[in-house]
């Protein structure tokens, strides 16, 4: 894990990168016994953002978005390899954003995670366009209606905003 190449090691970060790493390697099995579809809850993004907000190391949220989609990929087959590196981009290009507008121009706590998340599926979209268009990648363009995507931003930027901004 990135949590023992970083110069700040803590046991805390090896033990919360090691359950976000479980969560996603259980949540297509839990997705299969619960009557809604956890996939549109966005769940890679929640964990993404809880080992953000657990650990506050901005090195180790860019592993785990670049890791996430991948671990998921290898150890349970799903999302498919092509589909995980696309994921991998948007989640990092969403943590990146987020660390620069928390830094530089110092937004505030739910407008800098709104916009990055918008962002970064504006990044997901316009890759993933390229990707259906040149083979790379089948299916269509929106396989989560646009309205449910809206919701599920709605709400991760109000909950985690909320534990953010107590948290400080």
């Amino acid at each position: 894990m990135i949590a023992i190449l970083s110069k700040s090691f803590s046991i805390k970060k090896l033990l919360v990168d090691s359950a976000l790493l479980a969560v996603v390697y259980f949540i297509p099995a839990l997705s299969h016994l619960c009557p809604v579809p956890l996939y549109l809850l966005d769940p890679m993004r929640l964990v993404l953002l809880t080992g953000l907000l657990l650990t506050r190391n901005n090195v180790n949220a860019c592993f785990l978005a670049l890791t996430i989609p991948v671990f998921s990929s290898l150890i349970v087959g799903h999302p498919p390899m092509v589909k995980a590196i696309l994921i991998s981009i948007e989640l990092t290009v969403n943590v990146l954003l987020f660390i620069q507008f928390l830094t530089k121009p110092k937004w505030y706590v739910p407008i800098a995670l709104f916009v990055s998340i918008l962002l970064s599926k504006m990044v997901y979209y316009s890759v993933k366009f390229t990707m259906i268009k040149t083979g790379i990648l089948d299916g269509v363009l929106f396989s989560t209606p646009l309205y449910i995507q809206m919701g599920v931003v709605l709400l991760i930027t109000l909950v985690f905003s909320a534990i953010w901004m107590k948290k400080t």
